[in-house]
Parts: C-alpha cells; sequence; structure tokens
C-alpha cells in the first residue's frame, strides 16, 4: 500500500508535469517519470490519432535507447483487440501482464520479434489508458519489466497500477488543455484572417460595382475560389489545425461520401419535381427553349465545378462554420455556426444577385447541417456540385 511520501512524491511530480507549457516535453517528462516511479526498464508512449495509436516516444534504459517519434519509422497500432495497447485504448482498461511469454491472453508476437531482433528480453508489462476529463482517448502509456533491487526482472505491483493512473490522469487531462488551448489559438487566428479578407472582398465588389463591372460575374465567383485557396495556404503555414480539424480528413470516409450521394440523388428529385410543378402554372418559366433536363449544359465548366465547389465548401465550412463552432461560447454554438456561415458564404456572393444569394444562403444552410454531423467536407461537397450542375441543367440557375 502506498504510504504518505509516496503519495506526495506522485503529486509533486503531477504537478510539476502540469506546469509544463510545451507538448512534446511534457510527453517525454512523463514517461520518464512513469518509468522512474514504477522502477522499470523501458516504455513507450503511444498518441491516439486517425483511429490509430502512433509511436511517440520509447525508451529502453538498460539498452540505452531513447527515441522519439521523429527517429521511428514503426508503423502505427491498429485499433485490435488482440494488441494489448489496442485492447487498452479500445476497453479503457489498465492491463498488468506479469510475463508475456507465459501470458495467452494477447498476441505478444511484436515484443517477441523485437527480443529476437535486439537480443532483450520483454517480461512484465503495465499498459493504462491516457484520457482527458470528458473521456475522451489522449492515448496509451506501456511500461515494461519492472526491476526488483537485485535488478531482476519483476511484476508490476497494485501500487504501480495506482500510481501510474493517478499520474497518467493528471497529465492527460493537461494535455487535453494544452491542446484545446492551441486550437482556439488557431481558430481565432484563421477566422481573424478570413474577416480581413472578408471585408477586402466586400472592397473589390464595391469597387466593380463603381468601376461599371469591367469583368465578368464569372471572374468575381473565381476571387472567391482564390480566397478559399489563399485561405487554406494560410492554415496549413501559419497554424497547428491539422486535416481532421479542417474536416478534410475523416474516420468514415465511405460512409461520408455515401450519405452525401443519397442526399444529392434526393436533392435532383426535388428539384426536377419542383420544376415540373412550377412549369404546369408557369410554362414559360425557365427557358420554354430549352429541355427540361438539357444535358448540352455540361460542358467543361461543369467539370471544373467538381474542384471549385469543393474549394468553396472548405472555405464555407473548414474555415468560417469549423471555426466559429470552435471558438463561439453559450448555448446552441452548432446551429449559430451554421447561420452566420451560410450568411457569410451567400454574401461572399454577392456579385451575382439578391435571388442567388438567398438561394445559396438557403442551400448552405443545409449543408452546414451536414457538416455539423459528419464533421467532413466530402459530403457537403458532393450535395453542392450535385445542386449546381442540375440546377444549370434544368436552368433554374445560372451556374
Amino acid at each position: 500500500m502506498l504510504n504518505r511520501a509516496d503519495l506526495h512524491e506522485i503529486v509533486a511530480i503531477s504537478s510539476e508535469l502540469t506546469a509544463e507549457k510545451d507538448k512534446n516535453l511534457l510527453l517525454e517528462k512523463l514517461l520518464a517519470e512513469a518509468m522512474k516511479i514504477t522502477a522499470c526498464d523501458a516504455g513507450t508512449l503511444y498518441i491516439y490519432e486517425k483511429g490509430r495509436l502512433s509511436f511517440h516516444i520509447m525508451k529502453t534504459l538498460s539498452q540505452k535507447v531513447n527515441r522519439t517519434r521523429k527517429d521511428m519509422t514503426l508503423p502505427p497500432v491498429e485499433l485490435q483487440e488482440e494488441n494489448v495497447c489496442a485492447f487498452s485504448a479500445i476497453r479503457r482498461e489498465l492491463i498488468n501482464i506479469p510475463d508475456v511469454y507465459h501470458s495467452d491472453r494477447f498476441d505478444f508476437s511484436g515484443p517477441k520479434r523485437y527480443d529476437a531482433m535486439t537480443g532483450y528480453r520483454t517480461g512484465s508489462m503495465l499498459v493504462v489508458p491516457l484520457e482527458d476529463s470528458e473521456e475522451k482517448l489522449i492515448g496509451v502509456l506501456q511500461l515494461i519489466n519492472k526491476l526488483g533491487s537485485g535488478g531482476e526482472i519483476i511484476p508490476f505491483t497494485e501500487d504501480d497500477e495506482f500510481s501510474l493512473q493517478a499520474l497518467g490522469s493528471m497529465t492527460a487531462v493537461s494535455l487535453a488543455n494544452m491542446i484545446y488551448s492551441e486550437l482556439i489559438k488557431d481558430s481565432s487566428k484563421t477566422f481573424s484572417a478570413f474577416l480581413f479578407a472578408y471585408c477586402g472582398w466586400m472592397i473589390v465588389y464595391a469597387l466593380w460595382q463603381y468601376l461599371g463591372q469591367p469583368v465578368s460575374t464569372d471572374v468575381m465567383t473565381h476571387g472567391v475560389e482564390v480566397l478559399g485557396f489563399l485561405m487554406f495556404f494560410y492554415i496549413l503555414g501559419k497554424t497547428s489545425l491539422t486535416w481532421k480539424d479542417l474536416g478534410i480528413k475523416t474516420e468514415t470516409p465511405w460512409r461520408t461520401v455515401r450519405t452525401g450521394l443519397i442526399i444529392a440523388v434526393c436533392a435532383i428529385a426535388v428539384m426536377c419535381a419542383a420544376k415540373a410543378v412550377i412549369r404546369l402554372f408557369a410554362p414559360n418559366a425557365f427557358g420554354p427553349e430549352y429541355p427540361f433536363f438539357d444535358i448540352r449544359a455540361f460542358g467543361v465548366r461543369q467539370i471544373i465545378y467538381v474542384f471549385t465547389a469543393g474549394v468553396q465548401e472548405f472555405l464555407a465550412r473548414s474555415v468560417i462554420q469549423g471555426n466559429l463552432r470552435r471558438i463561439m461560447v453559450g448555448r446552441h454554438v452548432g446551429a449559430a455556426a451554421i447561420v452566420i456561415s451560410s450568411m457569410s458564404f451567400a454574401t461572399l456572393h454577392i456579385h451575382l444577385g439578391l435571388m442567388f444569394m438567398l438561394g445559396a444562403a438557403l442551400l448552405a444552410g443545409l449543408e452546414g447541417i451536414l457538416y455539423e454531423k459528419q464533421q467532413s467536407i466530402y459530403g457537403v461537397w458532393i450535395v453542392h456540385w450535385a445542386f449546381g450542375v442540375t440546377g444549370t441543367l434544368l436552368h433554374i440557375i445560372d451556374h
């Protein structure tokens, strides 16, 4: 049972770790201190990202191994329960193995291959998941080979379990707060840059009107897409926002695409039905000289629109809605982010007139709901393209 001195040591170490402001140094100190208080020879720290456990730090004192993420080429650990670290991450359980060579509970072929290559002997193992205050998985801490007073390998104790859980919990919360603070800072920076660009775009529009519209509306629309590209490169170069934060990477790509396709098909059916009903009462609507569904209107412009629709959705969702979602506070944050991003996106198309802006705001609102559910731009990208191209082929819009 831990005595008062041991508890004071754990609290002191935790306080020191939580005072650290550098994420990488915090993780390095966590592993080093965990190995110290449990008196073990080796340890590995995994970080949970992209649905897998990525190696972050690996230490083995007896072999003088001290590798960081930059030094390792080991592939990420897939979340499959036969792997002890993955099992701990999935079930959120602490795992204590007295000797991996006398355990058939998990697949230890990886450690055994490592032993065969290096001459090391993996014995006892203690694995604990790292979770923040909201029980969100941060990573997994794996300790190997607890050493006895004579240097022999012995099993980890219940005191080691308690110490590691306490140390890991407090550090994980600190790490989560650090990551969240960085995310808020980057989102604020990104949205401030967008507001600067947005105001500049309104000035460009006013100048365009003042000069008698010297370039076509197509050129102005491409200006919106250029803004999207500029924001993309700005975010990658000036912030730590990941592609997952921006909705470009998702853990369920096929489900996202499938949902987008289903909604797109339904949208096409609704647009066709709406045109049919309107023409019953107004036969001259939508250009009666054109076929109901004018495939001749499909050309290079609609093919290019596959890409430009994606850029516009990146601007509307990843830049505006996503960042608003992170930096706003209070009730109904998601709904507010959808409304503001939809209105902002519609306003960027002011050069196309009031009716187009109203339609763009409505479409953007519906897509905003989809993005809020999926946190990925792929579904809204498909829906956006389907609306734009179908509207052109039906001569509902000139796109």
